[in-house]
């Protein structure tokens, strides 16, 4: 089987009976490794085939990897005065980029007022025909290293829009303007998933939704209050998804586990991420159907495992997740700078030997 054959079986109950091995996947390889390693990936894939992003965990031998797509809308930077007089701008995030880094600072949405402004400066816009050229793009190389797209969804994009000590307070009381700055970013979360959908010509594709809702251990927001608050929106996001003979998936950082039958009701089919505390027999036991991908232990297996806990860790995962066939295995986060290249080739190695189906 082929990258794309072996990513897509997993989300179909016959077409996963045919996998020849449980499929790996990795949020992206970050460039300080890629830099790190630079001799290790020049001499080993065509810059002419693949660009850095997709190369390189191409070459480390993962089936899939989270591919940016153009957003559906325009936003002009609005001009904020803060108490003390100074002068800021901020953008569709409501973040100010801090000054001479790539760094966000902020929230900065704190009133009605201010989200109306930013209201007034978002248009959404047809980008059909540059979403479609990217999408052709990735079908170049699909079979080799597939690309799930991803779209920003709405709980962190919130609370990060208005700092977390504004949020909490605006959270407690359900404010109007926790309210509708939630209903702001779904439709913006709507508008890229149409723009994916409409640039698709109904081709079978992977949605990934990224909203991170937990911590290490625990979720950061109640199940309850995300079912209330959350979940209708992205129930409507899932049927024009599933609608569309796509697969509706998110991610979180974090241990969501007690989030997933809410995941479940609102229309996911599974989850990337997987860190913290998720046990993975838990998950098999409970929720068997629900698509798992990552579980990769990046904070003490691969950056500072010998080859015989790389390969041990691996082996219980597959023991854990392997036999329903609704796993695609892969690090919970991304592959850093401290991640030795040799752990990451040993994880890889262990996959296909303990993975075969």
């Amino acid at each position: 089987m082929n990258s794309k054959e072996r990513i897509l079986a997993v989300y179909s109950q016959e077409e996963g009976e045919a996998l020849d091995r449980v499929p790996s996947h990795v949020q992206y390889v970050a460039p300080e490794f890629i830099s790190k390693y630079s001799d290790y990936f020049l001499e080993t894939y065509d810059q002419n085939v693949f660009n850095q992003y997709f190369g390189a965990p191409y070459v480390l031998g993962f089936d899939s990897v989270f591919a940016p797509i153009p957003e559906s809308i325009k936003f002009r930077s609005l001009k904020l005065e803060l108490k003390g007089g100074e002068k800021i701008r901020i953008g569709v995030n409501g973040q100010s980029v801090k000054a001479k880094t790539t760094y966000y600072e902020g929230g900065y949405v704190t009133s009605l007022e201010i989200l109306n402004q930013m209201k007034d400066n978002l248009t959404f816009v047809d980008k059909k025909n540059q979403i479609k050229a990217v999408l052709n793009n990735y079908e170049k190389f699909e079979q080799h290293i597939y690309p799930i797209v991803m779209v920003d969804g709405i709980f962190d994009k919130t609370w990060q829009a208005m700092g977390m000590t504004e949020f909490s307070k605006h959270y407690r009381k359900k404010s109007e303007l926790y309210k509708k700055l939630i209903s702001f970013y779904a439709e913006i979360m709507k508008s890229n998933v149409r723009g994916i959908i409409e640039a698709s010509d109904k081709s079978k594709r992977i949605i990934n939704i990224l909203d991170d809702v937990a911590y290490r251990g625990r979720s950061m927001i109640s199940p309850t209050q995300w079912e209330q608050d959350f979940m209708p929106y992205y129930k409507d996001v899932t049927d024009i998804i599933s609608s569309a003979g796509m697969i509706p998936q998110v991610h979180t950082d974090g241990d969501p586990t007690e989030l997933i039958p809410y995941f479940q009701k609102a229309g996911f089919i599974g989850l990337q991420g997987w860190e913290g505390g998720a046990d993975p027999f838990f998950i098999n036991e409970h929720y068997p159907d629900f698509v798992v991908l990552g579980f990769g232990d990046v904070s003490h297996i691969l950056p500072y495992g010998t080859k015989t806990q790389i390969e041990a860790h691996v082996q219980q995962l597959m023991n854990a997740l392997k036999e329903n066939r609704h796993f695609i295995i892969g690090p919970s986060t991304i592959i850093y700078e401290k991640i030795p290249l040799e752990n990451v080739l040993t994880f890889i190695r262990a996959i296909k030997k303990f993975g075969k189906y």
